[in-house]
């Protein structure tokens, strides 16, 4: 059993709720986290570097020299990689490096990210996040600051979707928000910090309960 805090907007203490982490997941499943969180950051990547090829430099296909009599190597075009200012062989394309894990791992995987924060005692929850209902990043500010979690990596977690939750914490560095059906072990592994509000906690232990 481990104790999950239960927090005001203005993170004063209001209670604590008794829960059985082996409800969320019977075991810790270190080695699929691990490839949760490698397909997640994969498939936060880019992908975007590019280097041109022979057909994409500038310069013309003319002999740089004559076939032979010169004594130097044969040579095609000026744009041969061999050339500075060549293409370039086998460089970088744009691609995409992402990929997913089947579903029933990736639910596996959540539920046990979400039992690793709760043993850690990095799961909070709080009562009247849901009921923001105008952007105000001082709210969120005033929040992480009274839990003592100002400058730290903090993942908050709503039941729906709340534009006023997103739009007051989109500028707070180190600060990510995600809908509970929307969550996934990267993104609860990537911040140390796990703030539920009420309804998605209490919704998330009834689930759990099934």
């Amino acid at each position: 059993m481990v104790a999950i805090q239960v927090v005001n907007i203005q993170g004063e203490k209001v209670r604590e709720i008794e829960v059985d982490v082996t409800l969320i997941d019977s075991c810790v499943r270190k080695p699929l986290l691990k490839e949760a969180l490698i397909a997640y950051n994969a498939s936060q990547r880019q992908g975007s570097a590019s280097t041109k090829t022979r057909s994409e430099v500038r310069g013309g296909t003319t002999k740089p020299w004559r076939q032979k009599g010169t004594g130097r190597a044969r040579q095609g075009s000026i744009r041969s990689p061999q050339f500075v200012g060549g293409g370039r062989a086998h460089g970088p394309r744009p691609r995409d490096f992402g990929y997913s894990l089947p579903r029933k791992q990736r639910a596996l995987a959540k539920q046990s990210a979400i039992r690793v924060r709760a043993q850690e005692n990095t799961l909070i929850a709080v009562e009247g996040l849901e009921a923001l209902n105008a952007p105000k990043t001082k709210t969120v500010t005033g929040l992480l600051s009274g839990l003592g979690l100002a400058g730290k990596g903090v993942l908050l977690v709503s039941e729906v979707h709340n534009s006023s939750l997103y739009l007051s914490a989109r500028n707070v560095q180190k600060v990510d928000v995600a809908e509970r059906r929307n969550l996934c072990a990267g993104a609860i592994l990537r911040r140390p910090n796990l703030v539920f509000s009420a309804e998605s906690l209490d919704a998330l232990l009834q689930e759990a309960a099934k």
